[in-house]
């Protein structure tokens, strides 16, 4: 069973819909948006709203990554007023019938949830956290939140993914074996996404980190099989295609190397934790023991190549 379509007061939502589309349904003084600057964090629309579902409430957040793409998360916090806590999941389950996964605590502290609720759609899930102190949050005093998430990773990848593949294509096809440039690694480099994997596990890992990368804006790209088959997990390579493009590549992905690309090498030393370092180069991140003069003469590679130094941070892995 799917669940398309939610109504928001006077806002009508669909999943595919974007920020957009929210904003364009209420006069501007109704909505507030939040972005950040990390590139990792989302944009948020804020709406007034004062009921949903039965629940007397203040406000309504939709959540995407970007202007440009779909909402994937919306979320409600619910008021402290509403404090009996079993009320509030009764009236959910009036609308949405019997959950799919309740858990109970009786450690009753404001960091800790209570009372766990969800429903399990086939394109999207929703869940319901009660907690059991008072907490402030979005500059409201809460008791709980209640949450709606996209599960859908096929529209993910009818929306995202066909451009990602239309490069790989290209990609694959522009492969100068005789070009590739490997360094080893100590520690194995792992395949990205692991959490998304494992949440669609009933699809190929490739479909699920392009649908993601995707959504993400990732300049991200699976390694072409050409050179796959001549490096191991614990080898990254630079090649350059039939037309003199420049890529770093590890087992699992491949980015373009460009002369405006972000990088960025942090080695932290070892004290109570094991040292360890990453060079991160334009989405790609590479992971090792700290220290290594391979990797300088890595990092020298990839500077020659960007024709830029790379910032470099040095610290104590605490």
């Amino acid at each position: 069973m799917r669940k398309n379509e939610f109504l928001f007061g006077d806002v009508t939502f669909k999943w595919g819909d974007k920020l957009s589309d929210i904003k364009a349904q209420l006069p501007e003084k109704d909505t507030v948006t939040r972005s950040y600057e990390e590139n990792y964090m989302p944009k948020i629309v804020t709406i007034r709203l004062a009921n949903f579902w039965s629940l007397n409430i203040a406000s309504c957040h939709f959540s995407a990554t970007d202007d440009d793409r779909l909402i994937d998360s919306i979320w409600i916090n619910i008021p402290a007023q509403l404090f009996n806590r079993q009320q509030v999941i009764k009236k959910l389950i009036a609308y949405l019938g019997p959950g799919s996964n309740y858990s109970s605590d009786s450690h009753y502290y404001s960091d800790n949830v209570v009372e766990h609720c969800e429903w399990e759609f086939d394109n999207c899930v929703i869940g319901v956290n009660m907690y059991g102190g008072v907490r402030e949050k979005d500059n409201e005093k809460i008791i709980g939140s209640l949450s709606i998430s996209l599960s859908d990773i096929d529209l993910l990848d009818s929306l995202y993914s066909k451009p990602i593949r239309d490069l790989e294509s290209k990609m694959a096809d522009q492969v100068d074996i005789s070009t590739i440039e490997s360094f080893q690694t100590k520690q194995a480099q792992s395949m990205p996404r692991s959490r998304e994997r494992e949440e669609f596990p009933n699809h190929p890992a490739a479909f699920v980190i392009r649908a993601f990368d995707g959504l993400y804006k990732g300049a991200l790209f699976q390694t072409p099989l050409a050179v796959q088959s001549v490096i191991t997990q614990s080898e990254v390579c630079t090649w350059q295609s039939t037309i003199g493009d420049y890529y770093l590549s590890n087992y699992w992905q491949t980015v373009q190397l460009e002369n405006d690309i972000f990088s960025k090498w942090t080695n932290l030393l070892p004290t109570k934790s094991a040292g360890v370092c990453y060079v991160s180069i334009g989405g790609l991140l590479i992971v090792d023991e700290d220290s290594r003069p391979e990797t300088k003469i890595f990092v020298k590679h990839i500077e020659k190549i960007i024709k830029s130094n790379m910032e470099y941070h040095e610290a104590y892995d605490c």
